[in-house]
């Protein structure tokens, strides 16, 4: 009889408990996720809704906006830029980390290591504005740093860096490995650091195997989940491009290095045709759910295996 009450108080303890669990864990969890595709679902329902001015309209237009934006140049034009950014963005960013990395690996003194380390991943911590206005000192024509740089060595040049039309789009997606290319040798680095892969590379030394030998034949092999998840962080970071945009360069000249994003905005908030800025928004989503989500899933399950 007494076992069987002391059995009875257990359970009723393990149900409390169960019930404070689900309410310090669980209903956070589900609140945090209600209002993240609450608002994904309203976006797009937004987005086929007639809403073209300061005061909401919510009549259903089924797919107008997004028919509209499909005839417009300066939305196609968004979409190659976007898909530059996701190449040109990520792709040198991730050969330079590893190359860097790779050499401060090789430093003979460790303070050096250290100090380079710290001193290229500073930029990481500066804010998007912050950088592009920086950068867009420096890339002024005429009085900018580096035509400056260059006169002074007796070098005239004639880049015009963000004002040129054909070129500008480059221009503002090196500033972007340029900041993130810390943020890159840093998680590369970790994946160098582990006892297997010491083992195989002191190895690879005493067989004789030059220092390139091994990085490409040993190395980069075995630090493919690292790279793999260093590309997602990138894919997202450079799929949601607008500061950098919008502080150098305005999407301009003319809409030369507009990209979805910004053009979002100035839909939205400029020409007030709200259902059409939620449209590019639900066309941005649907990028990363289909370009970037499923690497991204698939390169952080490989990382924890």
């Amino acid at each position: 009889m007494i076992a069987t009450d002391i059995q009875k108080a257990q359970k009723a303890k393990r149900k409390r408990a169960n019930i404070v669990e689900f309410l310090v864990f669980t209903f956070p969890l589900l609140f945090f996720l209600l209002i993240l595709y609450g608002m994904l679902v309203w976006n797009i329902y937004v987005s086929t809704a007639n809403w073209v001015s300061t005061a909401a309209d919510y009549s259903f237009t089924g797919f107008k906006w997004y028919q509209y934006l499909f005839k417009q140049t300066r939305f196609w034009v968004d979409v190659q830029n976007n898909l530059k950014w996701l190449i040109l963005g990520v792709i040198p960013t991730c050969v330079l980390a590893i190359f860097l990395a790779y050499l401060l690996e090789l430093a003979p003194f460790p303070g050096i290591e250290s100090y380079v380390r710290t001193l290229i991943l500073y930029p990481v911590a500066m804010s998007f504005v912050v950088t592009g206005t920086i950068w867009s000192w420096m890339y002024q024509p005429e009085k900018g740093v580096f035509n400056t740089i260059l006169r002074q060595w007796g070098v005239h040049s004639t880049l015009t860096y963000t004002n040129d039309p054909k070129l500008a789009t480059y221009w503002l997606i090196l500033i972007f490995v340029w900041q993130y290319l810390g943020f890159a040798v840093i998680i590369i680095q970790s994946s160098f650091r582990t006892s297997e892969l010491q083992e195989m590379i002191e190895a690879a030394t005493v067989d004789g195997a030059s220092k390139i030998r091994i990085l490409l034949s040993v190395i980069i092999p075995n630090i493919r989940n690292g790279i793999m998840v260093l590309v997602s962080l990138l894919l997202i970071n450079t799929l949601k491009v607008f500061d950098i945009v919008w502080v150098v360069t305005r999407g301009g000249p003319g809409i030369a290095t507009d990209v979805l994003a910004t053009n979002m905005i100035v839909t939205a908030f400029d020409q007030r045709l709200s259902s059409a800025g939620a449209a590019i928004g639900v066309i941005i989503f649907m990028l990363a759910f289909i370009i970037v989500v499923p690497y991204t899933i698939y390169a952080f399950r490989k990382w924890f295996e």
